[in-house]
């Protein structure tokens, strides 16, 4: 077994996982690594970093109780404007952000364009910013 390191989406951090010898070799054969594919992951992520930029979720921590607490409100005020979207909205929300398909894998599922997909998805998260910015207090 070896150890390479990668980028975890969920803690974005970079870990070191333990893989076979196979998958080393094709890891390092490829070159793939976060390094040469930062600007294409984070191309994908962008948008919807800054809704939480603006919300302040890429900075939670649980550093105490009253952060806790401020976190919680944060990530309710997401949540509810999420849950104002219409059912497909938040699928394709959920497909992307959560599952991390890509737009062509959401448009083979709908049935649309690649081209669709990423209009639909720009239109969501101009909705989730203008909801956002109604619940700010």
């Amino acid at each position: 077994m070896k150890t390479i390191k990668v980028y975890d989406t969920t803690s974005r951090k970079m870990v070191d996982v333990e893989v076979s010898d196979e998958v080393y070799v094709h890891f390092n054969r490829t070159k793939w690594n976060i390094e040469d594919n930062n600007e294409s992951f984070y191309k994908h992520e962008i948008q919807f970093s800054q809704l939480l930029d603006e919300l302040n979720l890429s900075t939670l921590v649980d550093t105490g109780t009253e952060e806790k607490a401020i976190n919680d409100v944060i990530i309710s005020k997401l949540i509810s404007c999420i849950k104002a979207l219409y059912p497909k909205e938040q699928e394709l929300i959920h497909m992307i952000y959560y599952e991390g398909k890509t737009e062509r894998e959401c448009a083979n599922y709908f049935g649309i364009s690649q081209k669709n997909v990423h209009r639909n998805k720009e239109h969501i998260l101009c909705k989730l910013n203008k909801l956002l910015g109604k619940t700010k207090n």
